[in-house]
């Protein structure tokens, strides 16, 4: 089956009365911010998105995706390779809606997506968004894994002899200042 790419945006009201259901994948040249953080191993990455209205009428976006990313450790600094997956539900809002009306009448378990000015929310964006969202804090192997062994590992108090360095005050210029 042939792969094909998801729609750069859509407008979640009319793929909500058509119930789309969207397979597809985002070509990694397409995640810059991405990029940026991690290496993209796949050339794609496979997306599902599916929209509809739920039982109290609100338009939802329900989605996952998934990614093979390379992250740097930042224990030894060589490459961690893992699976980064991420799933996700929203509910379209217009721009400048009041946060008050909102909280009254949208559950907690969706969060809310701004719609643009066309009445559309950008999938590419969002997928990217989610990903980013789905990384680890801190990227590091296992203890067993990585190069850094806790013997090369330091821990609480300085070395005698760092704390044996004089540091300079940087306000004693002020002082000669004052004579």
């Amino acid at each position: 089956m042939q792969k094909m790419k998801i729609p750069i945006s859509i407008e979640p009201a009319k793929a909500a009365l058509k119930r789309m259901t969207i397979n597809g994948i985002i070509v990694n040249g397409e995640l810059s911010r991405l990029a940026e953080v991690a290496d993209v191993l796949d050339e794609y990455l496979d997306v599902a998105i599916e929209c509809g209205i739920d039982p109290q009428e609100l338009v939802f976006v329900r989605g996952n995706a998934s990614a093979n990313l390379e992250l740097r450790c930042q224990r030894c600094g060589n490459g961690i390779k893992m699976n980064v997956s991420t799933e996700f539900l929203y509910t379209p809002v217009r721009r400048g809606r009041a946060a008050e009306e909102s909280d009254e009448q949208i559950p907690d378990a969706y969060e809310e997506i701004e719609l643009n000015e066309f009445g559309e929310i950008n999938l590419v964006q969002l997928v990217e968004d989610e990903l980013m969202l789905a990384l680890p804090i801190v990227a590091m192997h296992e203890p067993e894994d990585c190069s850094i062994t806790e013997d090369d590992m330091t821990f609480g108090e300085l070395a005698p002899e760092a704390m044996d360095e004089e540091k300079s005050n940087p306000f004693d210029i002020l002082k000669n200042l004052k004579k």
